[in-house]
């Protein structure tokens, strides 16, 4: 069962609980969590034995480590603030508050659950950005399966990552198992007559005139003209497109998932 910091009331449990189901069973964890914190790694074993605590900057700098959203770093500060506590009176209070959050959480996650059918919302989410369909095809390739490798190679937040990746999973597009993100069982298609077609097309278009600032654009490829031709030859130029673009499809589906690539075609009149 996958879990995350809702699901405890000790964020010490959850520290090692991250820890564990980290990949590599956790390696080198427990130094990365020191450095982002600026502290020993001794104080990180210490903090999960029990017998030292987070402070309250110690705690921030780790939720940006972790990458927590904004719900999930205001609950992870309150089980610092909880375990912290130097009476039993504010326990009792914090104890509420973390209860409530809980309780909250709850609610959200039966309202919105993972859905079988992307909603229109849903899809209106998805297509706001490239980042969302870029990071749903990442995780079919075997190195982009973790929070950090994609937010590594696509050079934004943690934070920004995990957001998408939980909306992601919210709607079944993908899946979590121990901190690694796979490719999910529902499928998201736009058709052609929709009204985000537009804001699609132009995400990415976008994105390639970006590509064309980049240092190595030698394996890119680029091509614009403007170009006059007869009518029989422009149809006949699309329907080789068309084929052309086929053809590419069918190599797409059976190759290997080892890169992550954009692919546009324009060929339209003036």
């Amino acid at each position: 069962m996958n879990k995350d910091v809702f699901d405890f009331t000790d964020y010490k449990a959850y520290l090692l609980h991250f820890i564990k189901h980290s990949p590599k069973n956790g390696r080198g964890v427990r130094r990365a969590m020191a450095e982002a914190i600026r502290c020993p790694v001794s104080h990180i074993s210490q903090v999960i034995s029990g017998s030292s605590q987070f402070t309250a900057e110690q705690a921030e700098e780790m939720n940006d480590y972790l990458g927590h959203t904004e719900d999930k770093a205001q609950y992870f500060m309150l089980l610092v603030h909880y375990a912290r506590a130097g009476s039993h009176k504010l326990q009792e209070r914090l104890k509420k508050q973390i209860t409530a959050a809980q309780e909250k959480r709850l609610f959200l996650k039966d309202r919105l659950g993972v859905k079988a059918e992307i909603l229109p919302a849903d899809q209106a989410t998805f297509y706001s950005s490239w980042l969302y369909g870029a990071i749903h095809v990442m995780t079919t390739i075997p190195e982009f399966q973790t929070r950090e490798k994609i937010s590594d190679h696509l050079n934004i937040s943690l934070k920004k990552t995990t957001e998408i990746l939980e909306f992601l999973v919210q709607i079944g597009l993908v899946v979590e198992n121990k901190n690694e993100y796979r490719i999910g069982t529902s499928r998201i298609h736009l058709g052609s007559d929709s009204p985000l077609i537009s804001k699609f097309h132009t995400n990415w278009r976008m994105k390639a005139i970006q590509s064309l600032d980049r240092e190595d654009t030698q394996r890119d490829l680029h091509y614009s003209s403007a170009i006059t031709l007869s009518e029989d030859d422009y149809l006949k130029i699309k329907s080789q497109l068309v084929k052309s673009i086929n053809d590419a499809k069918n190599i797409i589906r059976d190759s290997k998932e080892e890169t992550l690539a954009a692919f546009s075609v324009d060929f339209f009149k003036i």
